[in-house]
């Protein structure tokens, strides 16, 4: 799929510039730009959700999950529910006959 470009002109201090030239080949420098860019519009996304969120786990709500041990057991007790259902689920369907009618 190809997505639509726009060029753009940028003021780069000339210590990053000259990293920037002699680290990334000449063609793909817009790419690395543009990736480099994407990846900073993304952190600062994840760091305005975290302080929108900052508080919604409080310890008076999840005692159980204090510490490392605790979070251990939970994600190992979850992981064995998911995989528990998901055998339920194969072999549900494994009970369907899904050969073509002849």
């Amino acid at each position: 799929m190809a997505t639509s470009a726009s060029r753009v002109n940028f003021m780069f201090p000339d210590d990053v510039l000259d990293e920037l030239r002699r680290t990334i080949p000449e063609r793909k420098r817009s790419a690395f730009v543009a990736e480099a860019t994407r990846m900073k519009l993304l952190a600062l996304k994840q760091k305005e959700v975290l302080a929108r969120t900052a508080g919604a786990w409080s310890d008076e709500d999840y005692g159980d999950l204090s510490t490392d041990a605790d979070m251990t057991r939970y994600r190992a007790k979850r992981d064995a529910d998911w995989n528990r259902e998901s055998l339920k689920v194969a072999e549900a369907e494994a009970t369907f006959d899904v050969s073509p009618r002849q």
